[in-house]
């Protein structure tokens, strides 16, 4: 499959209408999207990572609740 039609495969799937300039323009960059994305994963380290910082709530109860 050509990046053209992986490309245009791909919008289709996300119901996103494009031009034809369009999805050549995204299909000629499409090589180095994907190998960004690869590279993301490639790290085996950052599996384990959280992928954002978490907010931890402490509960408490209030007086009028004991």
């Amino acid at each position: 499959m050509s990046s053209v039609d992986t490309v245009r495969a791909l919008l289709d799937t996300a119901c996103l209408p494009a031009s034809e300039a369009e999805i050549h323009a995204l299909a000629a960059g499409f090589g180095a999207y994907r190998a960004s994305i690869d590279a993301l994963y490639a790290v085996d380290a950052a599996r384990y990572a959280d992928p954002a910082l978490r907010f931890r709530a402490q509960a408490q109860c209030a007086e009028w609740d004991r």
